[in-house]
């Protein structure tokens, strides 16, 4: 099997973001944060006022792409419209909500994880080990971090915390579960 592209490549060559301009886009997921495996697909986190109107636009945008596919969501808080499709050897989804992007569950999951990794870059490595055997992103995180109830509430509470705060809860975790270093530096 050929190598993919980079995301990166894959959301300029497309144009993605400028494409979807009019929907205040957010890269989100594994790509960006630098944990992905080989099923990881590129999401983006879209708002509009009219959940409809962004159906009609990604339609027409992205309708000829291969597996196109647009489905309602309806059982979450806030309903979403996902767009789905192939195009670079990469599974693309634009998920869209009438809330602003930086308030989408996605969006804040994405950046705690973010300054999570910028904290103890080490834990990327164990995400993608627990990411490997079939974990989820969040229930990852939550993991290793000993994170008590539903991993994706317990993601989004830890997006309050400082810095500080998110030291702590990483130094707690090695403290409480030290892991012989099998590597010499």
């Amino acid at each position: 099997m050929t190598e993919r592209a980079r995301y990166q490549d894959v959301i300029e060559n497309l144009r993605l973001l400028y494409r979807l301009s009019e929907f205040n886009p957010v890269v989100i997921g594994t790509p960006p944060l630098g944990i992905a495996i080989e099923s990881s697909d590129i999401d983006i986190a879209c708002s509009a006022e009219d959940l409809s109107h962004f159906g009609n636009t990604v339609k027409l945008q992205f309708g000829d792409l291969q597996e196109f596919r647009l489905r309602s969501v309806d059982h979450l808080s806030n309903p979403a419209v996902v767009a789905s499709f192939i195009a670079l050897d990469w599974q693309i989804e634009l998920f869209c909500q009438e809330l602003e992007t930086d308030d989408q569950w996605g969006v804040r999951h994405f950046r705690v994880e973010q300054r999570l990794l910028t904290i103890e870059p080490e834990l990327r490595r164990e995400v993608l080990e627990l990411k490997q055997q079939g974990l989820k992103t969040e229930p990852a995180f939550a993991h290793l971090l000993k994170l008590p109830g539903n991993p994706y509430e317990a993601m989004l509470d830890l997006a309050e915390n400082s810095d500080g705060e998110l030291r702590e809860i990483i130094n707690h975790r090695s403290q409480s579960d030290p892991r012989p270093n099998s590597e010499t530096q």
